[in-house]
């Protein structure tokens, strides 16, 4: 009986590291390291000079062959601080949740639940010259409008990406409330589910991609925020084009709303290990007259340079001028560099 049990322990000792490495595991990572000085044209404002840890992140995946083409997934992603800041404030280094959850991937497409950029996020990454969190970045601009910001990612949320077809693909996402309000009260019946959706073509030089979101009951029960965009790329070699436009609206009230129109125009050019490239975005005016108008216009310059495909080295000058205070409006100049090293 003893000898049994014996050889048991030796085959379920001997098995199990065979059984851990049926699964495929990814760590991966990027560091966005920028030094940035702050400048605005108000009194008594001084400059500021900031080391800033961005969008930098650690993150695992690991995928899993169930057989007949059917794999299950899981990514847990989590953003990292190289400054101290989070450090400081929550005692650790680590930050929010980014892109994580677990689903299964096949002939079928991918769907996973938890937390993710949604399809209408993702739709403007393609033509994005910073990685979304910097100070230069456009989507300090669009994607927002009257207090509302669509560049979000979701939590408990569900998504589906669509095999490609031809080029093409689609993606859809749902997220439920997980708390919506009472039935009575001054906020009765809230039930804050959102979906978003994306369409996209891209083929070889080519890239179109239009999405679509909905957000329910935001502040008033029975009203519906919402947003459409249609982004652009097209690569000429050494050289590629972009835009952005997309229309915003937001309920103001129960009777009212307000509707706006944001844009981008962005260009780079290669040439060798460098490149340069300018971003123009607007976030268009939603105050009624006689109002002043509350637009924001931003330009951006970028000088970079590749050491390798992991590892750049920029430059950055971003101009952000908000019509919001007076005639003239608020200027806020970035200017500063960054290191990004992907592994």
């Amino acid at each position: 009986m003893q000898k049994k049990l014996i050889a048991l322990a030796v085959a379920a000792a001997l098995t199990a590291p065979a059984a851990a490495m049926a699964a495929d595991v990814t760590v991966y990572g990027k560091a966005f390291l920028t030094m940035d000085q702050t400048s605005v044209n108000t009194v008594n404002t001084p400059n500021k000079t900031q080391i800033n840890s961005n969008a930098s992140r650690l993150g695992f995946k690991v995928s899993e062959d169930l057989g007949d083409g059917l794999k299950a997934l899981v990514q847990y992603e989590l953003e990292m601080d190289a400054t101290g800041q989070l450090t400081t404030t929550t005692g650790t280094g680590l930050g929010k949740s980014r892109n994580s959850g677990a689903g299964f991937e096949g002939d079928f497409g991918k769907v996973m639940v938890g937390i993710w950029d949604t399809p209408y996020k993702v739709v403007h990454n393609k033509i994005e010259l910073f990685d979304n969190t910097t100070n230069y970045s456009a989507q300090n601009v669009i994607g927002r409008s009257a207090g509302k910001n669509f560049q979000t990612r979701k939590a408990s949320m569900i998504q589906y990406w669509s095999p490609k077809f031809s080029g093409f693909q689609v993606a859809a996402m749902y997220s439920p409330d997980p708390a919506p309000t009472a039935t009575v009260g001054a906020t009765a019946g809230l039930n804050k589910s959102s979906m978003s959706f994306s369409g996209t073509y891209d083929v070889d030089a080519l890239y179109v991609s239009l999405g679509y979101e909905t957000r329910n009951d935001v502040a008033f029960a029975g009203k519906t925020d919402s947003a459409t965009r249609l982004a652009a790329k097209y690569n000429l070699g050494d050289f590629w084009l972009g835009g952005m436009v997309e229309s915003i609206k937001t309920n103001t009230s129960a009777i009212a709303s307000v509707t706006g129109k944001n844009a981008e125009f962005v260009g780079q050019f290669n040439f060798g290990a460098n490149s340069v490239a300018l971003s123009l975005a607007k976030q268009g005016s939603t105050s009624v007259a006689p109002a002043l108008s509350n637009a924001i216009n931003q330009t951006t310059l970028k000088l970079n340079h590749s050491f390798s495909k992991s590892t750049d080295l920029f430059a950055a000058y971003t101009s952000n001028k908000a019509d919001n205070a007076a005639v003239t409006g608020i200027t806020t100049t970035y200017v500063g560099f960054g290191l990004i090293k992907s592994f």
